[in-house]
């Protein structure tokens, strides 16, 4: 835990002078960390980030990545080297089941899963980014590399030991593994320093939800699998067995493997021998080669900070949102996150912005992050349950394309038109003010989704001379759409407009009563004149 306390100016390596300022320190160098630090990186605002640990994460964690998640790595021009990263797992996906892997079998093709493959098969018309099944230690330094390439400030083995705040910033005192504590201030901390988060207890920020769920254990081992599951290439293996029920997840679908399982009395005093045992039962092949990599004990659980910030102190990813790994929901909700609350910032810090737009992070993340670890705790409270949810035509509908596309913020950083909700049978809600606007090719490699970068953009249908001049007034980028499926879904008439945040939200539509430049001032929180 933090202590919280007034701290004296020492020597910073790090290359600030005593008196230096930065815009923003990052605590954690995790996927939410490092996605934040590349963010503001790209809206101008110069980050630091620091990280207790020597490297980033050795675990596997997180592997699928929605296309929301990939779409923000669209925008920072690392969509190339992410594809790489996941082309071991390119052709693995759905979920076995067996007694053992070498048994297991694909589920019952029921009404249910012929819809979910129905769905899956619309992805590419709703986004211009894939789905990734990714490996969090091989994402993360995909991320680590391209902030040291870009220049951005990045401290791996530097703690954040203690800070203090008030409403003109943050002073931090980090301790560097290999050198003396020194001291630095910014104007605003962004907390992704896990589900323990050391700066939300420090804030004294409570926690509700369901809390502890169950005792969790992961062995990551290597295994010449390759042959064995080279007809079913899956994402998940569920196993039920006398020995130990769990799961497999492929890691690179060849050699390295995860087995996870409930936690159990003496399982640190297995030994390497019990463990090859365990895993060779499991797979079902008794005289399997297998090297033990790691063992991972972890807690599943749903607690979600009550408020995400606390002054100029900001909680994203676990620190904000901590839940069970049911399609890694809580590193596509932390990219989600910071993909919020990045341009905010930035936008404050250059002067564009009044401090009051940081107050929208918490109204429009918190009901999202709530809603997705309720789901989450609810799907995945044991493996049966996920399996169920796949497979039984009698098992609750969950549309997960709604869920991608579909969500509105209620409250936030954008002006309602008043056309109410969208039709139930649309996953995108119309490009309505306060979603994420709706897909379509520009060109052979650009979406509108892509048109989400430093600044606002101004979509506009063809005859879009009415807005010229209050775009260039505005300093807004100018966009004319001809597409007439797009047209047609955004309900924008030829002569229309919508406002799209650095998000890739709609901050406003032309069938609102509000002016243009009104909306644009209720939305950064300043008068008119300022904006101009």
């Amino acid at each position: 835990m933090y202590k919280v306390h007034k701290m004296y100016n020492v020597h910073d390596p790090g290359g600030y002078e005593m008196t230096a300022r930065i815009p923003v320190l990052i605590c954690g160098g995790g996927i939410a960390g490092l996605t934040a630090a590349l963010l503001l990186h790209r809206e101008g605002a110069a980050p630091v980030l620091v990280e207790k640990h020597p490297g980033t994460s050795p675990q596997p964690k997180a592997r699928r990545f929605n296309p929301r998640s990939t779409e923000v790595f669209r925008w920072l021009g690392l969509m190339d080297q992410v594809e790489q990263a996941s082309a071991p797992l390119a052709s693995f996906t759905g979920m076995l089941s067996g007694t053992t892997l070498a048994d297991a079998t694909w589920p019952e093709v029921t009404e249910t899963v012929r819809e979910r493959l129905v769905q899956h098969g619309k992805m590419p018309s709703l986004s211009p980014a894939p789905s990734v099944l990714c490996p969090q230690d091989v994402l993360e330094p995909v991320l680590r590399q391209a902030a040291a390439e870009r220049g951005v400030s990045v401290r791996f083995g530097t703690e954040l030991v203690s800070f203090d705040h008030d409403d003109t910033g943050v002073t931090a005192q980090l301790r560097p593994a290999d050198g003396e504590p020194y001291q630095i201030s910014a104007e605003y901390l962004i907390a992704a320093d896990g589900a323990r988060s050391p700066i939300r207890t420090a804030l004294g920020i409570p926690r509700s939800g369901h809390g502890h769920l169950a005792d969790n254990l992961d062995v990551c081992f290597r295994a010449d699998l390759a042959e064995l599951v080279r007809d079913k290439p899956f994402n998940l293996c569920r196993i039920e067995n006398p020995a130990a029920s769990g799961a497999f997840v492929s890691v690179n679908g060849t050699d390295r493997w995860l087995f996870s399982t409930s936690d159990f009395p003496g399982s640190d005093s297995l030994g390497e021998d019990g463990w090859r045992a365990l895993l060779r039962t499991v797979v079902g092949v008794p005289d399997l080669e297998v090297e033990v990599l790691s063992r991972m004990h972890w807690e599943s659980g749903m607690y979600v900070a009550d408020r995400f910030s606390l002054g100029r102190i900001f909680l994203a990813g676990d620190a904000a949102h901590a839940m069970p790994p049911m399609a890694a929901a809580g590193a596509n909700t932390a990219i989600a996150d910071v993909a919020n609350l990045a341009w905010k910032l930035a936008a404050v810090l250059a002067g564009t912005a009044t401090p009051a737009l940081l107050d929208t992070y918490h109204a429009e993340r918190y009901p999202i992050g709530y809603a997705t670890a309720e789901f989450s705790s609810m799907a995945s409270g044991h493996l049966g349950t996920m399996l169920a949810t796949i497979t039984s035509d009698d098992a609750p509908s969950i549309d997960p394309l709604a869920a991608l596309f579909g969500v509105q913020y209620e409250h936030g950083a954008f002006v309602p038109d008043g056309r109410g909700p969208a039709p139930e049978d649309r996953y995108g809600p119309a490009g309505r003010p306060g979603t994420r606007v709706p897909h379509a090719w520009l060109d052979a490699t650009t979406s509108t989704v892509d048109l989400a970068m430093p600044g606002f953009a101004l979509l506009c249908g063809p005859e879009s001379t009415r807005w010229t001049a209050e775009a260039d007034r505005l300093c807004l980028r100018l966009v004319p759409i001809s597409d007439e499926e797009w047209l047609a879904e955004t309900e924008l008439p030829s002569d229309g407009a919508l406002l799209l945040r650095p998000d890739a939200v709609v901050g406003w539509h032309s069938s609102s009563e509000v002016p243009l430049a009104d909306a644009l001032s209720r939305l950064l929180n300043t008068p008119v004149e300022a904006t101009v």
